[in-house]
């Protein structure tokens, strides 16, 4: 009997002991006041305690709520769940801002709000070989700014943002690429790389791009195409290192073009 409650026991013990390591916060009276004392009380505790800068941001709006600094407050919500970083927090977080946007879509402050709300999901966003569902996400936020705010900085900054991104997507597909090229599926291989090509043309690993393209269709015996691509690597980037080994094929299936034209049974061989 004793083994059968040991478990349960610990783990009521190791519950405990988490709930009791975080002390729950609140708002010192001292520090409540006119709606501008809070505020500036609030701004305070924003960096080194979210948690509690949110409380006072809370009561603002409670204490307060046709104060210009309950609208404010509001926006200090968000920027308390979005300094916490966590995912649940950004998530929160994106929520805050958006009801502000909708609560008040003519203030000064709408568009910072907006481009909040692409920077919670930027702040999620996966390394290239992970999934990318936050990337896309982040990319329509941010085209929401330029949209809504195009010539203001925010905008600028989302424009920013959205190449990076864009980078990031690109990567994506060319490993997804790549790695068909090295489980030698060629034609995988192809249609990812190609993607890129054509959805993200100011990817910056174009030469690694150009250059297992060729190699993608030399695999599957596809000699022109092959050439093609090593060519038009050489051509727009002669001093990357896959010019030297894209001019190195292009020498290779010239020599194996050459025996084919001499013997097709010893160039097979």
């Amino acid at each position: 009997m004793k083994k059968t409650f040991l478990i349960p026991a610990l783990a009521l013990l190791v519950v405990s002991i988490g709930c009791r390591a975080k002390k729950p916060v609140s708002v010192d009276p001292s520090e409540k006041g006119s709606d501008k004392k809070m505020y500036e009380n609030a701004m305070k505790y924003l960096t080194k305690d979210p948690e509690k800068a949110r409380l006072l941001f809370k009561e603002i709006g409670q204490l307060y709520p046709d104060s210009i600094f309950a609208n404010k407050a509001k926006l200090g919500i968000g920027d308390s769940y979005f300094k916490e970083r966590d995912s649940s927090s950004l998530v929160m977080a994106a929520a805050e801002y958006q009801e502000y946007v909708s609560l008040y879509p003519y203030s000064p402050d709408a568009v910072y709000a907006k481009f909040q709300i692409g920077m919670c999901y930027f702040k999620q966003v996966r390394k290239p070989e992970r999934d990318q569902t936050h990337t896309f996400t982040a990319i329509k936020a941010f085209e929401g700014v330029i949209q809504q705010y195009p010539e203001t900085p925010e905008a600028g900054e989302a424009r920013k943002k959205i190449d990076d991104l864009r980078q990031i997507l690109g990567k994506h597909y060319f490993q997804i690429g790549y790695y068909n090229f090295l489980m030698k599926s060629y034609d995988g291989a192809i249609a990812r790389f190609k993607q890129v090509m054509d959805e993200y043309p100011d990817f910056k690993g174009n030469d690694r791009l150009l250059y297992y393209t060729g190699r993608a269709y030399a695999g599957k015996g596809d000699r022109e195409s092959a050439l093609s691509f090593f060519q038009r690597l050489i051509g727009s980037q002669p001093k990357s290192k896959f010019a030297a080994k894209a001019q190195r094929w292009i020498q290779k299936l010239n020599r194996l073009a050459e025996k084919e034209k001499k013997s097709p049974a010893a160039a097979e061989k």
